[in-house]
C-alpha cells in the first residue's frame, strides 16, 4: 500500500501546479468539471513512464517520504482552488507552520550530529515521542483545532504503514515541510509587521489631516 500511497503527494502537487497556471491565465477553476479534467491530466502525468519508472516516483529521489501534514496542506490548497469550502483559515495554517518549525528544530539539528542524542531513534518503536503526540492530539481535538485531526491521521497512517518509512518522525515532518514552515512564518511575520506599520502611519496621517494645526505641521 505504501507504493500506491507514494503517488498521492505528486498527484496533488501536479494538480496544484495546474490550477495555479490556469489561474494565472485567467481560466475558471471552479466546479467539479474543471477539477475532474485537471485531476485526470495530473494522474496521466504522474503515471507516465520516464526511463521505465513512473514520473511520480522520480520525486522520491528528492524526498523519500512526504509527511502527512504537508500532504494535508497541499490537499487543502487544491480543494480551495477548486472552489471548495475554506477548510483552514490563516490562524490554523499558522499553527501548522509553527508545528513544522518546532518539530524540525527538535529533530534535524541533533539528527545531523549537533547533539549527543539522536531523537530520530524515538520513532522506530513506542517511545516518549508517541506519548507526547498522543497527548498533544487529544489536547488539540478538545480545543477543536484542525491540527489535532491531522495528527490523528499521522498516527493512523503510521499504523497502516502508508509511507515507505517505518519511522514515526517521517509521518510528522519532512525537510520540505520544515523549509516551507520557516519560509511561511517569516513571510507572514514580515507582512504583519508591514501591515501594522502601515495602519499606524495612516492613522497618524488621518489625525493630522483632521487637525492641521497640530504639532508637526
Amino acid at each position: 500500500m505504501s507504493y500506491e500511497f507514494s503517488f498521492l503527494f505528486p498527484f496533488l502537487l501536479v494538480m496544484f501546479a495546474g490550477q495555479w497556471i490556469l489561474q494565472r491565465m485567467g481560466k475558471s477553476l471552479y466546479g467539479w468539471r474543471a477539477t475532474s479534467i485537471i485531476g485526470i491530466i495530473s494522474l496521466l502525468v504522474c503515471i507516465a513512464p520516464v526511463g521505465g519508472i513512473p514520473l511520480a516516483r522520480w520525486l522520491i529521489s528528492l524526498n523519500a517520504n512526504f509527511s502527512i501534514p504537508l500532504t494535508v496542506v497541499l490537499f487543502v490548497g487544491v480543494w480551495e482552488k477548486a472552489g471548495g469550502k475554506v477548510l483552514f483559515d490563516r490562524k490554523t495554517l499558522s499553527g501548522f507552520w509553527l508545528f513544522g518549525i518546532v518539530m524540525g528544530l527538535l529533530l534535524y539539528p541533533m539528527a545531523l550530529g549537533l547533539g549527543w542524542y539522536d531523537p530520530y531513534s524515538l520513532g522506530w518503536k513506542f517511545s516518549l515521542l508517541f506519548v507526547v503526540m498522543m497527548v498533544l492530539t487529544i489536547f488539540l481535538l478538545l480545543k477543536r483545532n484542525p491540527l489535532g485531526i491531522v495528527l490523528m491521521l499521522c498516527i493512523l497512517a503510521y499504523h497502516l504503514r502508508l509511507l515507505e518509512s517505518p519511522n514515526f518522525w517521517d509521518y510528522l515532518i519532512d525537510p520540505f515541510f520544515v523549509i516551507i514552515s520557516c519560509t511561511k512564518n517569516l513571510f507572514e511575520k514580515r507582512f504583519l509587521d508591514f501591515q501594522k506599520l502601515l495602519i499606524i502611519n495612516l492613522t497618524r496621517s488621518f489625525r493630522r489631516c483632521r487637525n492641521p494645526f497640530s504639532k508637526g505641521f
